[in-house]
């Protein structure tokens, strides 16, 4: 386990909302909160790209099937016994 050093404010709010969503600890909100973030990320990089491929005029569906052989060819060289 590791100590980290954060702003009394900060602290109290993170108390705060562990307490307000009956987490047992601070450790399972944080890592409810870095769930939700790496969500958010995600989020962010499919809409940019959905709005790639529709500048480019393809449906993901399009963009699978183009994108099918250069798949198989990684995963053949990732993992050559299957």
């Amino acid at each position: 386990m590791k100590t980290i050093g954060i702003p009394e404010d900060l602290h109290k709010e993170l108390i705060k909302l562990k307490l307000d969503y009956g987490d047992k600890n601070v450790a399972d909100m944080i890592k409810k909160l870095i769930i939700c973030y790496k969500s958010q990320k995600l989020m962010e990089h499919s809409k940019r790209f959905k709005k790639i491929l529709k500048k480019e005029g393809i449906s993901f569906e399009e963009f699978l099937k183009k994108s099918e052989k250069a798949r198989e060819e990684v995963s053949d060289e990732l993992f050559p016994n299957n």
